[in-house]
């Protein structure tokens, strides 16, 4: 003979039923300003060889290049109008082509920033890493001066001014241009130096959006 499962639809009924005296509670919904933070970067490339093992490179890069801050507000839900802040978080390096010497190492590398004609400031200091194999991303601690982070958070600020403008735009491509410029040494010294390192730039994105919950 058939048997009838029943006992989850009468459990359901009863449920329901005991809700506020018999009726069946719909939950309101409230529309909420809360914050969002989201996240940008942009790759800056360095390829280090030669017979001397010590480092002089220069990489300039349009910050606005890297990301595309428009499709990342867009993508989040943040109107540009709503941003609160734009800053850096952080920079973070990896080894792509590792140095045929495997025991190659990064010694006392500095790295400083400039853009539209200021002086240049430190970005990086003391800076040392394996170089003789490909690695993931890893923090660099940045230099306690701050100076060039500073000024980094200044340009995103400017960048955040012009986005939030009625028409939006970017400020002109001299104020966002920025170059990098590596210094330093490599060991060992008798072994000729070829690899190649990227370092990454890390910027928050924070801003409000509204939001609707069950209350």
């Amino acid at each position: 003979m058939r048997r009838f499962r029943s006992w989850p639809r009468m459990a359901l009924v009863l449920a329901l039923g005991m809700m506020n005296g018999g009726c069946v509670l719909i939950p309101e919904i409230e529309d909420r300003i809360v914050e969002l933070a989201v996240g940008g970067t942009t790759v800056v490339e360095f390829v280090s060889n030669g017979t001397l093992n010590t480092y002089d490179e220069t990489s300039t890069v349009n910050i606005l290049e890297g990301f595309n801050l428009g499709q990342i507000l867009a993508d989040a839900g943040i109107d540009p109008s709503n941003l609160i802040d734009i800053a850096l978080s952080g920079v973070d390096y990896r080894i792509t082509v590792p140095d045929p010497e495997a025991g190659r190492q990064i010694v006392n590398g500095s790295v400083t920033i400039a853009r539209d004609g200021s002086l240049p400031l430190t970005l990086i200091s003391g800076f040392g890493a394996a170089a003789g194999a490909v690695t993931d991303w890893q923090p660099v601690p940045l230099d306690p001066g701050g100076a060039a982070v500073a000024d980094i958070n200044l340009l995103l600020n400017e960048i955040q001014t012009a986005l939030a403008a009625d028409p939006p735009g970017d400020p002109p491509p001299n104020r966002t241009t920025i170059t990098y410029h590596l210094t330093g040494d490599s060991a060992p010294g008798n072994v000729a130096t070829n690899f190649t390192w990227e370092m990454k730039i890390k910027i928050t994105i924070t801003g409000t959006v509204q939001v609707s919950v069950p209350t």
